[in-house]
C-alpha cells in the first residue's frame, strides 16, 4: 500500500529511508506524509534507532554535498575530520525541523532489545536496527510502519506502507 492510503488518525512509525526520500525530494508521497503529520492528520513517531540513523545520514549527505568526503565509506572519512563535523550545520537544522514538524521520539527500552528484537531477528533474519524498529512499533501499538525496506515484509504482525513513487519502492 502506498503512503497516500494511510487512514487519517493513524499512528505511524517512520523508517529513516522515508525521511531521506522526503528530504531529497525523491518521493512526493513521503513529502505529503510529512505534511499530513505536520497538519496532525496522522501521528508520526521515530524510534530511537531511526533518529540516530537519520541524524547520521543527514550529516553524511551534507558533508558529501559540500565536498568534504568522496567515494566509498564517507562515514569513516568524516570520522577522521572532526573539524569538518563541528562546522556542519544544515543537518542539525533539518533534525530540529523534524521535531518542530511534530515527529515524536520513542526510546528503546531493554525489553525491546533483549526480548522482542532478538526474537524478531531469530524468526525473520532482521538486522539489529530493523528488529529494534519493529519491536518498538509493536510495543507502542502503531497502526503502520512506513518503510521501503523489504526486510519488514516478513512481519505479518505489522501493517507496512511504502512509497510507490520511488524507482525501487522497497529496498533491501
Amino acid at each position: 500500500m502506498n503512503l497516500d492510503d494511510i487512514p487519517s488518525g493513524s499512528l505511524c512509525v517512520l523508517d529513516t529511508n522515508i525521511l531521506i526520500y522526503a528530504e531529497q525530494a525523491a518521493s512526493l508521497q513521503a513529502q505529503r506524509l510529512l505534511r499530513r503529520i505536520e497538519d496532525r492528520d496522522l501521528s508520526g513517531v521515530l524510534p530511537q534507532p531511526v533518529w540516530q540513523e537519520t541524524i547520521h545520514r543527514l550529516m553524511i549527505i551534507e558533508a558529501t554535498l559540500l565536498g568534504h568526503v568522496r567515494g566509498t565509506n564517507p562515514a569513516r572519512q568524516l570520522s577522521g575530520k572532526p573539524h569538518i563535523v563541528k562546522n556542519l550545520t544544515m543537518y542539525r537544522d533539518k533534525v530540529k525541523a523534524l521535531v518542530t514538524l511534530g515527529l515524536g521520539f520513542e526510546p528503546c527500552h531493554e525489553p525491546d532489545l533483549i526480548g522482542k528484537a532478538l526474537e524478531l531477528q531469530e524468526r525473520h533474519g532482521l538486522l539489529t536496527n530493523d528488529s529494534l524498529i519493529a519491536a518498538i512499533t509493536l510495543r507502542i501499538g502503531a497502526d503502520a510502519l512506513i518503510t521501503s525496506d523489504r526486510g519488514f515484509l516478513a512481519l505479518t504482525e505489522l501493517k507496512i506502507y511504502a512509497p510507490s513513487d520511488v524507482p525501487v519502492p522497497l529496498t533491501q
